[in-house]
């Protein structure tokens, strides 16, 4: 489990069919019956103040694998960076139909 899963249940490695190898150790499956198949990643628009806080472990979010896959990313830091929507107060903001539970 990567340490942005510390203190959370609910979530299991995935094996998603068909995705990248560089992206297997972010792949996860989250049991909460409506997030399903994700890639840990850090939003972009938080790059700058993960950069700043040092520890980008904490910045990392649930994107669904099928916005990852379409949406593109980067590898930094052995971190995946992905652009979506981050709100201070809900999060991770991404449209229902990414997800696949």
């Amino acid at each position: 489990m990567r340490r942005s899963h510390e203190g959370l249940r609910g979530i299991t490695k995935d094996n998603y069919v068909g995705l990248p190898k560089e992206l297997d150790e972010f792949n996860y499956y989250y049991n909460d019956g409506d997030t399903g198949h994700v890639i840990m990643a850090i939003p972009e628009c938080l790059l700058e103040e993960a950069e700043e806080n040092g520890d980008l472990d904490l910045f990392e979010c649930p994107f669904p694998v099928k916005y990852v896959l379409d949406k593109g990313y980067r590898i930094y830091r052995n971190h995946v960076i992905c652009d979506g929507r981050y709100d201070v107060e809900f999060g991770l903001t991404i449209d229902e139909k990414w997800y696949e539970v």
